[in-house]
């Protein structure tokens, strides 16, 4: 019986002394970039590791949990170039993008719409509170005062 075994990795080594085996890849906006790009890089076979910053204000909001915050992904540094790959890999079978440098989606957002409809909203319902409140007071509480046949 005979027992093939491969050679072992390269040794690695870092600048600041210690032996590493997860390098950088790249920093994903949040959590759900950094799920996508995880995934991809599973289904090419690629070890991953990510580090979401805690760094930011108000993060302890969230429990350890912001959906928001950075994200840094690591793979392992033998499987960096490949890393690289399966990612150039994905970029070309995604959509193109315009020439113009626009990003896609839709072409009519406005923005303004929303804001118009919002402060059209608040004033109709400022106005309706307003004179429910006006509605319910009584002309005159102080009757002294209200008198009009006194000087």
């Amino acid at each position: 019986m005979s027992v093939a075994v491969g050679l072992p990795p390269p040794a690695t080594s870092t600048p600041t002394g210690g032996n590493s085996r997860w390098v950088r890849l790249c920093r994903a906006d949040n959590d759900i970039e950094a799920h996508l790009l995880v995934g991809r890089l599973t289904e090419a076979g690629i070890e991953t590791r990510t580090i979401t910053d805690r760094a930011a204000p108000s993060a302890w909001l969230y429990g350890g949990g912001n959906p928001w915050a950075p994200v840094t992904v690591y793979v392992l540094k033998i499987q960096l170039e490949d890393a690289h790959i399966a990612l150039a890999e994905a970029a070309f079978q995604g959509p193109a993008a315009p020439m113009d440098g626009t990003r896609p989606g839709p072409a009519h957002r406005l923005p303004w719409k929303w804001w118009a409809t919002a402060l059209a909203m608040g004033l109709v319902l400022s106005g309706v509170a307003l004179a429910q409140v006006g509605s319910s007071l009584e002309a005159c509480r102080v009757p002294v005062l209200c008198d009009e046949s006194r000087p």
